[in-house]
């Protein structure tokens, strides 16, 4: 987890993990469905068009809230205008909380567990070269 503040706003980042904990996106598409919603995909997603849809739903049912995808790969734990993917969540709705997909803690150990696997490469194809 981290914090992110300056003048114009205020995030916690999350990994996915905390992210799904708290937010509890709704990924059922008969859960959805059945709450009178048409998702595409596999997952609950919505598209951009369907925001207007998602926002007169939320508005009547209080208890569920829209998360917004962004372009750079972060959940935004509210609607943001002019976004490709929307979701709809049950959980926590705090607008600041964001899942950032950068700060997974085992993001340095699968990193660095790929670049070792990289490094090892070249002297694997030197060896098959000289037999």
């Amino acid at each position: 987890m981290a914090g992110v503040g300056n003048e114009n706003h205020v995030e916690l980042m999350l990994d996915a993990e905390e992210f799904g904990k708290l937010v509890r996106i709704i990924v059922d598409n008969d859960e959805l469905t059945w709450l009178g919603l048409e998702p595409f995909g596999l997952i609950g997603s919505f598209r951009a068009k369907d925001a207007p849809k998602l926002l007169k739903f939320c508005d009547v049912n209080q208890e569920h809230h829209i998360v917004t995808y962004t372009s750079d790969h972060r959940a935004m734990n509210r609607y943001v205008a002019n976004q490709r993917v929307y979701m709809l969540a049950l959980g926590d709705k705090n607008p600041y909380l964001v899942l950032n997909p950068w700060i997974d803690p085992r993001r340095p150990l699968i990193e660095e567990d790929l670049f070792s696997k990289l490094g090892c490469e070249p002297e694997q194809i030197k060896r098959r070269l000289k037999g």
